[in-house]
């Protein structure tokens, strides 16, 4: 198989997409939509900051709601990949890899098939790939951390100010010597600092995922399968939403987790409930996405050529059955390291075959196919039993949604690195040291000056710290909604009798860049005053165009494109816009036609 095959939309089947709110239903069939999309957004639209005169040389003050034609349009190039299940991802940069790059088989050049080539968004990944000039398509205009980080260090000042603010408020705390004040800020940090640590625990929410799944093990699996309204499931979700509530990350997966398991326990046929269970629950507890992964991977692709290859002589063998060809193909060196490496995708803790049974059914389905061909050549065998096989992968193969607030590696690393456990003392340390000298110094002081005599300290003190959680890398941005024709409003909000009037959208997205990322605009190392920045958020919104239901629009042969209206709203450039800027912000609103071409069929990022 040439390598612009993997270009081609011939093995797409005919599917029904699977929404991404549905965290817990698995489908049999890959997302008609999968693969990576690239193209761009035109902007011509955009709402006005400043307020002109008329003729009468009056203010008329323009709706901040409504963007309006620009002089002139910016460009900006959207690169999104949708997974298996139908799930979104905007993707800031993406490399084109090839796994069998420089390899040669008897002196002459491997060429790569669509199972050799890998969509790579983690840069560390690089050094795993042959050295090779690859592909790699990048958006100038996107960028984006895992805020998660810098969040866990807000959450940590915050504390740390209230709680100072809390203590100096106290009219009799004595503050009129050096003594008094530094025993005070002593007794101050001793409070503090356990609150502060407690904050940072509670943020490694890998660890507290961790420890929800040794509570819902096997045995209350079973009981779920037994009877939904089992004790165990209100024990199981009260842990849960402990779970969530307990640290700033809001920490869904568990709640997710025992819903989606009672729904699918529910919504399967009795002899199915137990396997339903078993393959939902290992959909959330396989964090590092191995079963997607292998799917995707090079060892089931490669089982399937070398399989097909295998498939002519086994068909035309004397005395050829289905079943007889099945057990030639499954005794392939590639098929046996398929089906050992399905078993170390499993997730132990469950009765997890999903990577087995994604083996046997390609396998199962190839061997069909190549016993209804029993007489025909070699060359039509391999063909039709190869094509089954991909058909098979695409159409009987599940897939299942990723949970979409996962921490990232980098996050993870971040939560226990000696940075994070060691800010909970600094911030204690500066916000008591500052709230004190504020309560001692300033005859007038209130509750508001100490609050913020105490976060400003320890803002600063925790500089170093949040220019490191700054750097916490997130290599995709999930978006909330559909992926879909006809999925959202296209409608130009200029177009609409009332702003509010623009119905749901298609994919919403968030972007978050803290004030001490490196590619804040704001920062500039050769200016003093430009050392940190301002909190950067961007609210993108996809809407596409047509009907649900319909077909994708065919951009060339074998190629398909989908379009739509891109708005995007960003807040942190300008100040707050609207009457009630307070509590009803507006910020810089623009908006324009968006066209995304497909360019890869591959429904999984950074496989190997």
């Amino acid at each position: 198989m040439h390598a612009n095959r993997w270009f081609s939309a011939g093995l797409l089947c005919a599917a029904t997409a699977l929404s991404t709110l549905m965290p817990s239903a698995a489908t049999g069939q890959a997302s008609p939509y999968r693969g990576l999309w690239i193209g761009s957004a035109a902007l011509t639209a955009v709402n006005e900051v400043t307020i002109p005169l008329d003729e009468n040389n009056i203010p008329i003050a323009p709706n901040p709601e409504v963007p309006t034609a620009s002089f002139d349009r910016a460009d900006l190039r959207l690169i999104v990949h949708v997974n298996g299940a139908g799930q979104a991802f905007l993707l800031k940069d993406v490399a084109i890899l090839n796994r069998v790059h420089g390899q040669t088989t008897n002196g002459a050049i491997v060429l790569a098939g669509e199972s050799d080539i890998a969509l790579v968004t983690d840069p560390r990944l690089y050094a795993e790939f042959p050295p090779q000039p690859a592909m790699r398509y990048a958006s100038a205009v996107f960028d984006f951390g895992d805020a998660k980080a810098t969040e866990a260090l807000d959450a940590v000042v915050e504390t740390a100010a209230l709680q100072a603010m809390a203590f100096t408020t106290n009219a009799s705390l004595p503050v009129g010597t050096q003594g008094e004040r530094v025993q005070a800020r002593n007794d101050a940090v001793a409070l503090i600092r356990p609150q502060l640590a407690n904050i940072i625990l509670k943020a490694n929410v890998a660890e507290g995922f961790n420890q929800f799944l040794l509570q819902f093990n096997s045995a209350a699996l079973n009981a779920i399968v037994l009877d939904t309204s089992d004790p165990v499931v209100a024990a199981l979700t009260n842990a849960a939403i402990l779970l969530r509530d307990q640290s700033f990350y809001k920490d869904t997966r568990a709640l997710d987790m025992v819903e989606a398991v009672v729904a699918a326990v529910e919504a399967a046929d009795p002899s199915d409930r137990a396997q339903a269970a078993h393959y939902t629950a290992s959909s959330f507890a396989d964090v590092q996405n191995l079963y997607q992964r292998f799917i995707s991977g090079s060892t089931v692709g490669d089982m399937i050529d070398l399989a097909a290859v295998a498939a002519g002589p086994a068909a035309n063998a004397p005395g050829a059955t289905a079943a007889s060809i099945e057990l030639a193909l499954r005794a392939l060196p590639k098929s046996v390291q398929a089906l050992t490496e399905a078993l170390q995708a499993r997730v132990p803790a469950y009765n997890d075959g999903r990577a087995t049974d994604a083996v046997n059914a390609v396998l199962a389905a190839m061997a069909e196919a190549a016993y209804d061909l029993a007489g025909s050549s070699s060359s039509e065998i391999r063909t039709a039993s190869q094509e089954a096989g991909r058909m098979a992968l695409a159409d009987m193969v599940a897939r299942y949604p990723l949970p979409v607030l996962t921490p990232t590696l980098d996050y993870n690393q971040f939560i226990v690195s000696g940075t994070a456990t060691g800010a909970p003392a600094i911030a204690a340390f500066a916000a008591a040291d500052a709230a004190i000298q504020e309560r001692a110094i300033n005859p007038l002081y209130t509750p508001l000056s100490l609050y913020s005599a105490a976060k400003l300290a320890s803002v600063k003190a925790l500089e170093s710290a949040y220019r490191t959680a700054a750097r916490v890398m997130r290599t995709e941005l999930p978006l909330a909604g559909e992926f879909a024709p006809g999925s959202g409003d296209t409608t130009p909000i200029a177009d609409l009798a009332q702003p509010s009037d623009l119905g749901p959208p298609g994919l919403t997205g968030l972007i978050y860049l803290p004030a001490s990322h490196p590619t804040n605009p704001f920062r500039h190392r050769r200016h003093p005053d430009h050392t940190t920045g301002y909190n950067i958020q961007r609210v993108i919104r996809f809407d596409f165009d047509g009907v649900a239901g319909d077909a994708l629009e065919p951009a060339g042969f074998g190629v398909d494109k989908i379009s739509g209206i891109y708005r995007e709203e960003i807040f942190g450039l300008h100040k707050p816009l609207g009457p009630e800027p307070d509590a009803n912000p507006i910020g810089l609103r623009t908006e324009g036609r968006f066209q995304l071409t497909r360019i890869s069929l591959i429904d999984a990022l950074n496989t190997r």
